[in-house]
Order: structure tokens, then C-alpha cells, then sequence
């Protein structure tokens, strides 16, 4: 775990994030519970420690970079296994992290994860985003594979006036761009952390005044 350790440390510290031993150990709790519920529940097809660590863990951190700072709601569309919210609420506790996942096994083992890691502001919901109603949060993200246009169609509901959508996409995300309203104020953001070997393009999706999702 050393090598995970040291990569963690240097992620976070290049994230601006200070990594404190309190901090690292609430990183290994949660790395040492997703092994061991991945054994018999599949929450994660990634199983190695070091790929956690950089394709979760950082990964996630990395929709820091596109979040103001300060108190804010987010919802986090599909978290699975708490990708990207877990990890957001474990270093911005002023962050109220909303998971929203139907799979009832990986609903378990995210209730697991809020007990163990004290996670007091993070909401978890058993539903797919198109089923709530009547919650509104300023920022949405997600880390599931819906295409962008797909998504603000079934979580559009969810983002206040004024607050945004992150997404981390690949290399082809030009091609859905095309297919958003020429309205909508996208900002495209290239991020990495070089140690890690992460590179992401996050793309931010701000919510008109008026819903037109």
C-alpha cells in the first residue's frame, strides 16, 4: 500500500489538497471496503489497489478543479461504487454530496461507506435521476457513460437556475457537442495530474434561467 499511498499524497497536494494522515486513512478504509464487497457484490470492474486509487480516486478528485469553492449541493448522477461523490465529500466536507443509485447492492455498500467514513453530508437515494422530483442542487455531475445530450434530457430536472452540469469525457466528447442546444454555455476543461498519469476533459454545462432541458 505504500506505493498507492505516496501517489494519493502527491494527487491530492497537486489538487491543493493538504494530505494529512487523517485524510490518507479515510482513503484506505475506503479502498480496503470496496476490495472487499467487490468479492462477492461486483461493485467495481477495477480491482487493483494502485488503479483504484488513480482511476477512482483521483479521477474524481480531478471535478474539483470545475467547482467554486464554498458551500454548495451537488448530485451525483449513477455514483455505483460513490464516483465521483465519495471522494468529493471526503475532502470538501462543506459539500453536500446527494448519491443517487438504483442498484439496491451498491445502494448497500454506499450506506456502508457514509457509516465507516462519518460522511455526515452526504444523502444517499435509491433511484435513477429521472424518478426524483422536486430537489434542485447547483451543481450535477456523473461519471456513467451516458452521452451528454442523454443526460441533461434525464437529470435536467435536477439543476437549479444558474448551477451546471460536470461531465469527464473522452477525446470524442466534440462529437455531443454538436448535438446541444446552441443556447447552452459550455466550457471545456483540460485537466491532468502528471504523477498519476490522469488526463480528462471536463465538461461543464451551465443551466439556463429558464429550464430548457
Amino acid at each position: 500500500m505504500e506505493k498507492e499511498r505516496q501517489i494519493l499524497t502527491e494527487g491530492l497536494a497537486a489538487l491543493g489538497i493538504s494530505p494529512e494522515t487523517e485524510l490518507l486513512d479515510r482513503f484506505d478504509v475506503y479502498l480496503r471496503e470496496l476490495k472487499k464487497w467487490n468479492r462477492t457484490y461486483n461493485i467495481t470492474a477495477i480491482t487493483e489497489d494502485l488503479e483504484i486509487v488513480v482511476k477512482h480516486f483521483l479521477d474524481s478528485l480531478l471535478y474539483l478543479k470545475a467547482l467554486p469553492g464554498g458551500p454548495l449541493s451537488l448530485c451525483d448522477v449513477g455514483t455505483g461504487g460513490g464516483f465521483p461523490g465519495i471522494p468529493i465529500a471526503i475532502v470538501r466536507e462543506e459539500i453536500s454530496v446527494t448519491l443517487l443509485e438504483p442498484s439496491r447492492k451498491k445502494i448497500a455498500f454506499l450506506r456502508q461507506m457514509k457509516r465507516l467514513l462519518t460522511l455526515r453530508s452526504v444523502e444517499i437515494i435509491d433511484h435513477r435521476a429521472e424518478e426524483v422530483e422536486g430537489r434542485q442542487f447547483d451543481v450535477v455531475v456523473t461519471r456513467a457513460t451516458f452521452a451528454i445530450a442523454d443526460l441533461l434530457k434525464k437529470a435536467g430536472h435536477l439543476v437549479r437556475p444558474g448551477g451546471c452540469f460536470v461531465l469527464n469525457k473522452g477525446p470524442k466528447f466534440e462529437e455531443e457537442l454538436l448535438n446541444l442546444p446552441a443556447s447552452l454555455k459550455v466550457e471545456v476543461m483540460n485537466v491532468s495530474l502528471t504523477k498519476a498519469a490522469l488526463a480528462r476533459h471536463l465538461i461543464k454545462v451551465a443551466a439556463p434561467e429558464k429550464n430548457i432541458f
